[in-house]
């Protein structure tokens, strides 16, 4: 079941922060918990609901600089394109931990989220997104996007190991 309640209170909460401008450099920081709906039978954090949780930390971030507004203005959507995922420590029920959240950039193509789940300075986990703007027509390419939020489009800019990751055959297409 999505986290429906989780989602109403982090959206909320992240209304009352502080807005931020698209061209920032900012981590998103959300402060979670395990709970007994996102284990798996090992008693720890399922990892199908790591990347659901996910979402909770792209919807913050979204909410701090008015992505909604500004989706509805252009009459546009968000979709999901792909993820890499890496797991690398176990996330028992109950425990806490800080979900971060940041926008990487964007090639010619796609923008990139970075996110991790963090313990006690500890990466459990850590994910690429990568995402595009959606219309009726479609994708909406970079260009358009950025010439829409009103800064410079600068393409190709993204760290090193982001154009390596993408560099293999299965992001391709």
């Amino acid at each position: 079941m999505y986290p429906i309640l989780r989602l109403i209170k982090v959206v909320t909460v992240s209304q009352f922060q502080k807005k931020l401008s698209f061209d920032n450099e900012y981590i998103d920081r959300i402060n979670l918990m395990v709970l007994p709906q996102d284990i798996d039978p090992f008693m720890e954090l399922n990892n199908g609901r790591y990347v659901t949780l996910l979402d909770l930390g792209r919807f913050s971030l979204g909410a701090k600089v008015n992505m909604g507004g500004f989706l509805k203005r252009n009459k546009w959507s968000l979709t999901i394109i792909g993820t890499y995922n890496e797991y690398r420590y176990r996330l028992r029920l109950f425990q806490r931990f800080v979900l971060q959240t940041k926008i990487i950039g964007y090639d010619d193509k796609w923008f990139y989220f970075f996110q991790k789940a963090e313990r006690n300075g500890k990466t459990h986990m850590a994910s690429v997104v990568k995402f595009a703007y959606t219309s009726k027509e479609g994708l909406v390419m970079p260009k358009v996007v950025i010439s829409a939020m009103g800064i410079k489009y600068e393409p190709n800019k993204l760290p090193t190991w982001i154009n390596e990751l993408t560099e293999h055959q299965l992001f391709k297409k």
